[in-house]
C-alpha cells in the first residue's frame, strides 16, 4: 500500500551532515538565545482577567483551612493539557501559528469550524473547562516568510501577523459560551518559558524557566545556573482568574510529575567543575485546593532524565531512573527515595540496570518499573520495585531497534520507537510481561516502505498515537518522501531543467488492531500535513495536524475511507506544504551560496513551513537537533 522511496541519504551519512551543520548553527543559536533572554516580568496586555505574578488582579485567592483543605485535595481530578481537546460534538483545536479553533464534529462525517481566535503567540497546549478554554502560549514563533527570506515583523506590514506583545510565556482564557464567536477575556504573564503543566481540580500548576545571562566567577568557576519555576493559577470562578504564586529554584531542562497533593519538579543541574551531571528533584506541597503552594525538600539525583516517565511517586516512595555518562562509562540506575516526610527526602536503594547504552524509555507501573535502553539492540528490562529498599532487575529481553515510549496494559506492553533492521522506521511493538523473568516480544509493526527513513510523530510525542482500548485499536501517524519519477533531476540547482519535480511526501495514518495475542496492520489513511494527534469521535478516527483536521469512516479497518475536512490556512499557504517535503516548502532553483546538499534552499526551511514563526526557535532545535547523533525526544 505503501510506495517504495529511494533514501536520499543513509543514517549514517545523515548523522555526519547533521554533526557538522548543527556545529556550524550552534554560534547562531547561542546568539538567538541571548538575544531573547527575557529575565524580568513581561508588560501585561489586553483587559480583563490579566495579570502576572508578583502583581496579580481580582480578589486574594481563599486559603483552605486544614481538615477540608485535604479532603478537597484527595479528591481533585487531574487533567494533562493538549493540543486537541474533544468535549461532546466539539473539537477544539490549537494551531501554533492561527490560534484556536473550534470544530463541529455533531455530523462526524462532514466536520466544520464553528469559530476561530488568532491568539498572537504560539499555542503550546490547552484545557476546556465549561465554557472557558486555558490555552498556554509562547511568544517565541511570530516571523513570517517572506519570498523566501524571514525577515523582521515590521518590514511588511501588509502580510505580516502582528507579534506578541509579551515576552516568555502566557496563560490566554478565552470564553467559548458562543462557539460562533470566541472572545479573549485575558492573559496572565509566566515571567518565563513554560515547559509543562497540569490542571488539578480548580488549580492549573505551571512549570518552566527563566534564562538567566550567563556568569563566571574568577574563584568559583563557572556560576551560571538556569532558573526554574512554579506558579498556580485559581481557574475556579471564570470572572476572577488569579494568578495565585510563583515560586523558583535552580535548574533546567524541566519535567514535571503531578498526584492530587504533590508536585515533583524535576531540573538538570550541570556542574561545569566535575563535568557530572545531576537531576535536582523539588517536592513541591500542592494539598491546597485554593492554590497555595509549599517548596520542601529537594534532592540531586545522580544522570539526567529525558521526559516526566522517568520518574514518579507510588505508595509515598519516589521512583527515578537515570542515565550517567563520562569519560569512558555510561551507567543506568534506578533510585528509589522515601517521600513520608517532605521536608527530609531519604534515598532508600537503587539498582544499576546497565553500562555502556543510553536510556531510551521509561514507564514505572505499580511494582514494576520497565526501561529499554539502546545501542545496537533494544534491551527491556523488567525491574521489581515491590521492595524499594532493594529494587532488582527481574529479566530481560533483546530486541532489534529501540522504544521511546511504553503504554503499560496489564501483563502487556505497548511500545512506540524505532525499527534499525531495513532503513531506520517506527515501529509499534507487543509485549508479553506476565513472567517478569521472562519478557517475550509478541508482535512487531514497521510503518513506510522497506528500505526507507521514515519518521513518525509519536517517536517524539507520547501524546501524537492514539490507543482505543474500547475498540482494540492503535492509530499512529507517520510520514516518509516518496522517489521522483524515473530520469528526473534530482537538484533544484539544476537551473538549465524546466522537468525538475519537487519532492513529495506521503503523510499518513495507520491503523493497528491489538488484542491479548498481538498486533495486527491494518490500512492506512492520509492527511495534509504532519499529522500530531489521531483520536475516536462519534465512531470516527480523526487526524490532526497544523494544516487541518479530518474524520475517517474505519468501518473496514483494511480500506479505512477519509470523510470530511476543515483547513486551518489559507490556499497559498495550503499549496505550499503540498509542494513540500513533509510540510516543510523548499521552492524553486536557489542561490548556490546557501543551498543544503542536492540543492535545497537552507533559508526556506525558515521561509517555507505553515504560517509565521520565528527564527529563534528554529535556529535552536536545529544546532540541538542537528548536532545530536539521534534524536531522542523532541523538545516543546
Amino acid at each position: 500500500m505503501t510506495p517504495a522511496i529511494k533514501p536520499s541519504a543513509s543514517p549514517a551519512r545523515r548523522s555526519s551532515v547533521a554533526r557538522a551543520l548543527g556545529l556550524l548553527l550552534a554560534p547562531l543559536a547561542l546568539i538567538a538565545i541571548c538575544g531573547g533572554c527575557n529575565t524580568g516580568p513581561a508588560e501585561q496586555q489586553n483587559s480583563g482577567a490579566s495579570g502576572e505574578f508578583g502583581a496579580p488582579v481580582g480578589s486574594p485567592a481563599p486559603q483552605a483551612d486544614g481538615a477540608l483543605g485535604a479532603a478537597d485535595a484527595a479528591a481533585r481530578e487531574i487533567e494533562e493539557a493538549d493540543v486537541v481537546k474533544v468535549v461532546g460534538d466539539k473539537v477544539y483545536a490549537l494551531n501554533r501559528y492561527k490560534g484556536l479553533f473550534i470544530i463541529s464534529v455533531a455530523n462526524p462525517n462532514a466536520p466544520s469550524i464553528l469559530g476561530k481566535l488568532d491568539l498572537r503567540g504560539r499555542g503550546v497546549e490547552m484545557y476546556v473547562v465549561g465554557a472557558q478554554v486555558f490555552a498556554l502560549l509562547s511568544a517565541d514563533y511570530y516571523f513570517p516568510y517572506i519570498e523566501g527570506i524571514p525577515v523582521a515583523v515590521d518590514a511588511r506590514a501588509d502580510i505580516a501577523p502582528v507579534p506578541p506583545e509579551f515576552d516568555g510565556s502566557q496563560l490566554a482564557i478565552i470564553n467559548v459560551a458562543d462557539p460562533a464567536s470566541p472572545t479573549l477575556q485575558g492573559k496572565i504573564n509566566l515571567a518565563g518559558y513554560a515547559n509543562d503543566s497540569r490542571r488539578v481540580g480548580n488549580i492549573i500548576y505551571v512549570v518552566g524557566r527563566t534564562l538567566v545571562p550567563y556568569s563566571y566567577d574568577a574563584m568559583q568557576g563557572d556560576t551560571h545556573v538556569d532558573e526554574g519555576f512554579v506558579a498556580s493559577i485559581n481557574v475556579a470562578d471564570p470572572a476572577n482568574i488569579i494568578p495565585v504564586q510563583r515560586e523558583t529554584f535552580s535548574g533546567e531542562g524541566l519535567e514535571m510529575h503531578v498526584s492530587e497533593t504533590l508536585l515533583l519538579a524535576a531540573s538538570r543541574v550541570y556542574d561545569f567543575n566535575s563535568g557530572n551531571t545531576n537531576t535536582r528533584v523539588l517536592a513541591v506541597d500542592i494539598s491546597d485546593p485554593a492554590g497555595a503552594i509549599v517548596e520542601r525538600d529537594s534532592v540531586d539525583v545522580p544522570g539526567a532524565i529525558r521526559n516526566r516517565f522517568y520518574m514518579d511517586d507510588h505508595d509515598g516512595v519516589m521512583r527515578i531512573a537515570t542515565e550517567s555518562s563520562g569519560f569512558g562509562f555510561r551507567s543506568v540506575r534506578v533510585f528509589t527515595y522515601d517521600l513520608a516526610d517532605l521536608d527530609h527526602i531519604a534515598a532508600i536503594g537503587q539498582v544499576e540496570v546497565i553500562q555502556g547504552e543510553t536510556l531510551e524509555a521509561v514507564r514505572f507501573d505499580g511494582p514494576r518499573g520497565y526501561l529499554v535502553t539502546f545501542l545496537q539492540v533494544d534491551p527491556l528490562f523488567v525491574v521489581n520495585l515491590s521492595d524499594p529498599a532493594a529494587p532488582a532487575v527481574s529479566g530481560q529481553l533483546e530486541v532489534p531497534g529501540f522504544s521511546t515510549h511504553i503504554e503499560p496494559r496489564g501483563n502487556r506492553l505497548i511500545a512506540v520507537g524505532i525499527d534499525d533492521t531495513d532503513g531506520r522506521r517506527p515501529a509499534v511493538a507487543y509485549y508479553n510481561v506476565e513472567d517478569p523473568s521472562n519478557p517475550a516480544q509478541l508482535s512487531r509493526v514497521v510503518l513506510g516502505p522497506p528500505g526507507s527513513f521514515t519518521e513518525s510523530e509519536a517517536v517524539y510525542d507520547e501524546k501524537a498515537f492514539k490507543v482505543v482500548d474500547e475498540l482494540g485499536l492503535i492509530a499512529i501517524p507517520f510520514q516518509h518522501v516518496n522517489e521522483p519519477p524515473a530520469g528526473a533531476p534530482e537538484s533544484a540547482n539544476d537551473v538549465a531543467s524546466t522537468s525538475y519535480v519537487p519532492p513529495s511526501c506521503t503523510s499518513a495514518v495507520q491503523l493497528v488492531d491489538f488484542s491479548d495475542a498481538g498486533l495486527t496492520q491494518r490500512g492506512w489513511f492520509e492527511h495534509d500535513g504532519n499529522v500530531e494527534r489521531v483520536g475516536v469521535v462519534s465512531g470516527r478516527v480523526y487526524s490532526f495536524s497544523q494544516a487541518g483536521f479530518q474524520t475517517v469512516d474505519i468501518a473496514n479497518r483494511d480500506a479505512p475511507v477519509r470523510l470530511g475536512e476543515v483547513e486551518f490556512l489559507p490556499p497559498d499557504e495550503m499549496a505550499r506544504v503540498a509542494q513540500g517535503d513533509c510540510g516543510y516548502w523548499f521552492g524553486g532553483p536557489i542561490d548556490p551560496g546557501f543551498g543544503f546538499p542536492g540543492g535545497w534552499d537552507f533559508l526556506s526551511l525558515f521561509s517555507g513551513m505553515c504560517g509565521a514563526f520565528g527564527i529563534t526557535p528554529l535556529l535552536m532545535t536545529l544546532a540541538v537537533l542537528l548536532a545530536a547523533p539521534r534524536r531522542s525526544r523532541r523538545p516543546r
